[in-house]
């Protein structure tokens, strides 16, 4: 179907500012012609460009939901064409939908559209799905069985090594390498046959052959020494291939932390950071390589101190103290670049309290609440953010905050665990040094019911169970 007509109409109205019009014609190309690259490439564009200049309204965000709605029902009933039509409509609205543009991608290979599905998947990958890597990955599977479904094996191949160095571990990713693997090789002994070119098939097989030994060593956890060097070998290999990627630079400085070999690390990191100084996940690797070796360095020192040389317990205060400093420049800075990503906030929460800790600075527990608060949210982190929480709380004299907190993180908990345990005797301290002795003794018998030898608890029952029977005397007297 020839819609150039259409498309040269669509880019006039774009070029006019009209972009209604515009991706009303590019709509009605890419429906005459699914497969069209350049129409949903240039779709794409005036999408996102209306996005920029006409921000979603409060309706918008209600259509979308809708058109995202009918879009999932539509693939559920394998009615793929319109599908593709919903998931366009809901990326005028929101062109960077990483959800959509996935689904989208999805639709257009089952429905046989090759192309634009590759094209579609490809735009995720670039953008590493926004950093959500559990979509990510959907999008490389995809992407990889598209790959393979047009032929392109060794594309396919490419990208599911992609997922598996995103997801490692990943059974169906390290299958698929194998299996593409042997499938590319079968071709070329094929093909080598077929031409009667057996001196340069040989050749072929032994490079290929190599090739698939490295994808292997890649795919494999490094279990010894031998595994690491041999590691080490292949990172600086491709270090020789593309001496201008950060990307190759920062992986052989991975290898060479995990090496325990401080230097060569740090000078890999610098390297990267000096080829692109723009990427802050660089210069990141080497704060966090910092971290490594002041945390090594003081568990060596502590390590002296159990041994006997208590003349280093100051050292080991100093440079704790020293290491939360550094972490807390570092992560505060993080968090101004990262600031959705729960991880690094819930991390900063830490530091704050920890410090906070060691001096005895309310204005940092303040700090750490407010990390709690954000990420406590977060299925992940809501149970170590509500005892952190309701410990911070408790440390500014809090206590009716702090009760509040535990209680509400207790009845997330089933199960009475570690993690139980924790919350369960914080509420009980909490309740005894808010005058509540009763109250703490009911609270720290619950624990000991289920372990006599957590922490001091058995100690403490003692002691309130011996202060309710000296009031109980006097009260009698």
């Amino acid at each position: 179907m020839d819609i150039s007509k259409l498309l040269e109409k669509a880019r006039e109205a774009a070029e006019r500012r009209n972009y209604d019009y515009a991706i009303a014609l590019y709509k009605q190309a890419c429906e005459l012609d699914p497969n069209s690259i350049d129409g949903r490439r240039e779709l794409r564009a005036v999408q996102i460009r209306m996005s920029k200049e006409k921000p979603v309204s409060f309706m918008g965000k209600a259509k979308l939901m809708a058109n995202i709605t009918k879009a999932q029902g539509l693939f559920a009933a394998k009615k793929y064409d319109g599908c593709i039509n919903a998931c366009e409509d809901a990326l005028v609205i929101d062109p960077g939908h990483v959800g959509i543009q996935v689904l989208l991608g999805k639709a257009l290979a089952q429905a046989g559209h090759l192309d634009t599905a590759i094209q579609t998947f490809e735009d995720v990958r670039k953008t590493r799905a926004g950093g959500d890597n559990k979509a990510l990955v959907e999008a490389s599977r995809n992407l990889g069985f598209a790959y393979e479904g047009k032929g392109e094996i060794m594309k396919a191949l490419d990208i599911w090594s992609e997922v598996y160095k995103i997801n490692p571990g990943d059974r169906d990713a390290g299958q698929k390498i194998r299996d593409l693997s042997a499938s590319d090789m079968t071709k070329k002994i094929e093909s080598g046959t077929k031409d009667a070119s057996k001196g340069s098939l040989a050749r072929s097989i032994a490079k290929d052959s190599k090739v698939v030994q490295r994808q292997e060593r890649d795919h494999q956890e490094i279990r010894s020494e031998q595994d690491l060097q041999a590691a080490i070998q292949d990172a600086k290999d491709d270090v020789a291939k593309n001496p201008e990627d950060p990307r190759y630079i920062s992986k052989l400085g991975d290898l060479y932390r995990k090496a325990a070999n401080y230097a060569e690390a740090k000078a890999a990191y610098e390297k990267a950071v000096s080829l692109e100084s723009v990427n802050p996940q660089w210069k990141f690797k080497l704060h966090d390589l910092d971290i490594w070796k002041m945390t090594n360095e003081i568990n060596e020192l502590i390590g002296k101190v159990k041994a006997g040389e208590v003349n280093l317990k100051d050292d080991v205060v100093k440079r704790r103290q020293a290491l939360l400093e550094f972490r807390l420049k570092t992560y505060i800075e993080r968090e101004k670049l990262y600031s959705t990503e729960s991880g690094i906030r819930h991390t900063l929460g830490g530091i704050y309290f920890d410090l906070a800790e060691v001096k005895k600075d309310r204005a940092l527990y303040d700090e750490a609440i407010k990390r709690y608060q954000q990420t406590f949210r977060d299925p992940k982190f809501r149970i170590e953010a509500g005892l952190r929480m309701g410990l911070g709380f408790a440390r500014k004299e809090q206590y009716d905050l702090a009760l509040k907190r535990f209680d509400e993180t207790l009845a997330t908990l089933e199960v009475k665990d570690e993690r139980w345990k924790n919350l369960q005797y914080a509420k009980a301290d909490t309740l005894e040094n808010s005058k509540k002795p009763q109250e703490a003794l009911a609270a720290f018998l619950e624990v000991y019911e289920v372990d006599v030898a957590f922490r001091d608890v058995s100690a403490r029952v003692e002691k309130l169970q011996k202060s309710a029977g000296g009031d109980d005397a006097s009260a009698a007297g």
